[in-house]
């Protein structure tokens, strides 16, 4: 027979394993790895300045060219000018360097935001912003998916996978057209 001591004994090990079983294996948040998005926002930018939203940005651009045009109104065609430079140059920031996407992400921060819940992600930001990440931080890649917000053809697809194998160009706003 069991002594009664040897049975507590028992008793208090198989209570500690089950206790193990069920709790141990459970993760705290301090052991829940974070989870950060990060995206190219050089091949986010390209699908951007190839979709719908920037082309009909850009018709509106040339409608107004055409009516300062129409009216002879210099200061209004001097300025739409200037705009169409500096986006140009800032085009060229974005798609070829670093440059950042804020103004292109704005136009999906709806989507950003259901993206990040269904990945489970705690934020997302361009992979050129961020400086530093401690090991307890999962990288998980997310340029894809916000390329698809643009709706891409396979042309931009293929641009995309392109754009990702490339180093970024340096002082990529002093190119010229």
């Amino acid at each position: 027979m069991i002594s009664g001591r040897l049975y507590s004994m028992i008793i208090v090990i198989c209570l500690v394993l089950i206790s193990m079983v069920l709790f141990g294996t459970e993760r705290t948040n301090a052991q829940t790895p974070k989870r950060i998005g990060t995206f190219d926002s050089r091949a986010v930018a390209i699908v951007y300045y190839n979709s719908k939203d920037f082309k009909n940005l850009m018709e509106s651009l040339k409608s107004e060219m055409k009516t300062a045009k129409e009216k002879d109104d210099k200061k209004a065609m001097a300025k739409i000018e200037r705009e169409g430079s500096l986006r140009q140059v800032m085009a060229h920031e974005q798609g070829f360097g670093t440059g950042s996407i804020s103004s292109i992400i704005e136009t999906v921060k709806d989507k950003i935001a259901v993206l990040a819940k269904n990945e489970n992600l705690t934020a997302i930001v361009s992979k050129w912003e961020l400086t530093y990440n401690s090991p307890d931080v999962e990288l998980i890649d997310v340029t894809e998916k916000i390329a698809a917000f643009f709706e891409p053809n396979d042309r931009m697809k293929e641009m995309i996978k392109e754009v990702l194998k490339s180093e970024p160009v340096k002082d990529a706003y002093l190119i010229e057209d």
